[in-house]
């Protein structure tokens, strides 16, 4: 862009001047050598005229699929039907291909089902069998209390000194010594005529009589075995830990279920709820469906092959897009919404028009050059030219950064900045040349658009060159 830019110490000069002189004339004369004055050489001059004026940036584009949608199966599966060819168009809701063992899809679904009413009812459960529950665990820790009282009382009764009260011990004592002296009694008898069947009759008795005696003073004075002594330990600290235990179940149920308890169903059933969206999902992706109305772009396997992922490939190529490369000085020229104007090398004859939707955050680099990357949309085609594109034809872009018809025009000469934006230009006034600040709007290399300051048919000054 060509630009005269005046020094400010000289705009200085020309504003003392222009004070003293009333009148731009002599500071613009003031301006020339003394070989240019002493030649004096005529204004040149150019009339504000009204035009077009197009800021432009050319480049290269390709025809592109906009975004493919891909399409595959929700689980690793054998193809069972594919119903579609590259080319094919489709419209949303189309079958396009089938995943063989849909049964154990489906019985999958099934048993993900039953896991949630299981679910389901064990957190039911836990409300409507509180009371119940923690009925039974009260009439558990009573039990368990009075299992533990009677292991304590085996326990010490089997201890030395314990096993029988003094009465008892007494008692006992006294039929150890009568069943002795009886066992004596009979026995002499007996021995002055073995042959008597009633004699014989009475020593058996007083026998027994005194081996039972002695059974019961033995174990009144005597203690527990080792082997005894150990089961009676564990059956109390048995009886202990279970009184522990329901003690503990009482204090988590009295008050209905625990935090933790209700926590890990409400999980459970998330879980089992989560497992049958994840079977579901399966159930239904192993058909796939057109989303879109489209154009089946990719097919990559055939039926009976075993598929891990997308292998159908689909876009709406109702909407036409050309990915637009630009070099990076032409930044200042494109941007979302920017028109643009695009010739296929396979359609010279035809220009398309369309917007850029979309500007890529970064540069693309080939080699030592850096490049703007775009995407434009190209409006619809009543001619039908559109449905002659195919992906990858190759075109020339011009983006049009900006755009002012039928506005007024000077030539880019006649400009002089004062400040940066800030304009003025020398307007012929009877015959001189006076200095006016104008508003302008867009500027390329040759011309200017007017917004203000100026009117079509006025002369403005170009300096020493000829402006036609």
């Amino acid at each position: 862009m060509l630009k005269r830019i005046w020094n400010w110490k000289l705009l200085a000069g020309f504003a003392l001047i222009l004070g003293l002189s009333g009148g731009g004339l002599a500071y613009y004369r003031s301006t020339l050598t003394g070989a240019q004055a002493r030649e004096e050489p005529q204004l040149q001059t150019a009339v504000v005229r009204r035009g077009d004026l197009i800021l432009y940036a050319s480049g290269t584009g390709t025809l592109v699929a906009p975004d493919p949608i891909e399409l595959g199966f929700g689980s690793a599966g054998t193809v069972a039907k594919i119903y579609v060819e590259i080319g094919d168009l489709v419209q949303a809701g189309d079958i396009l291909a089938e995943q063989a063992d849909q049964d154990e899809l489906q019985a999958a679904v099934e048993a993900a089902r039953l896991e949630v009413l299981n679910a389901q009812q064990a957190l039911d459960d836990l409300y409507a069998n509180a009371e119940l529950v923690a009925a039974q665990a009260y009439l558990d820790l009573a039990n368990a209390r009075e299992a533990l009282k009677d292991a304590e009382t085996g326990w010490w009764v089997q201890q030395p000194g314990h096993r029988a009260s003094d009465a008892t011990m007494d008692a006992a004592k006294a039929e150890l010594e009568l069943a002795e002296e009886d066992l004596s009694r009979a026995k002499a008898a007996l021995d002055k005529d073995p042959e008597n069947p009633s004699l014989q009759l009475r020593y058996a008795n007083a026998q027994k009589r005194y081996d039972t005696a002695v059974r019961n003073w033995n174990w009144y004075t005597g203690s527990p075995s080792e082997i005894e002594q150990m089961k009676l330990d564990a059956e109390l600290a048995l009886a202990g830990a279970q009184v522990a235990a329901a003690e503990r179940y009482w204090e988590q149920v009295k008050d209905g279920p625990s935090e933790a308890e209700t926590a890990r169903a409400k999980l459970e059933l998330r879980n089992a709820q989560a497992q049958l969206e994840v079977a579901e999902r399966k159930l239904e992706e192993a058909v796939i469906t057109a989303p879109v109305d489209g154009t089946i772009l990719a097919v990559e396997a055939k039926e009976d092959d075993e598929v891990t992922g997308p292998f159908i490939a689909l876009a709406d190529l109702s909407k036409r897009y050309v990915e637009v490369f630009l070099d990076e000085t032409d930044i200042d020229k494109i941007d979302v919404g920017c028109e643009v104007e695009v010739t296929f090398e396979a359609l010279p004859d035809k220009v398309f028009t369309g917007q850029i939707v979309r500007v890529e955050p970064s540069l693309q680099s080939a080699g030592q050059f850096s490049t703007i990357v775009a995407l434009a949309r190209l409006d619809q085609d009543q001619s039908g030219a559109l449905d002659r594109l195919l992906i990858g034809m190759s075109a020339a872009v011009d983006v049009i950064g900006g755009r002012a018809e039928g506005v007024p025009l000077i030539p880019v000469e006649a400009l002089r900045e004062i400040e940066p934006g800030q304009y003025a230009v020398f307007v012929m006034e009877d015959a001189q040349p006076r200095l006016r600040m104008i508003e302008i709007g867009l500027m390329d290399i040759t011309f200017a658009e007017v917004r203000s300051g100026l009117e079509v048919g006025e002369v403005v000054t170009t300096g020493i060159v000829e402006v036609q």
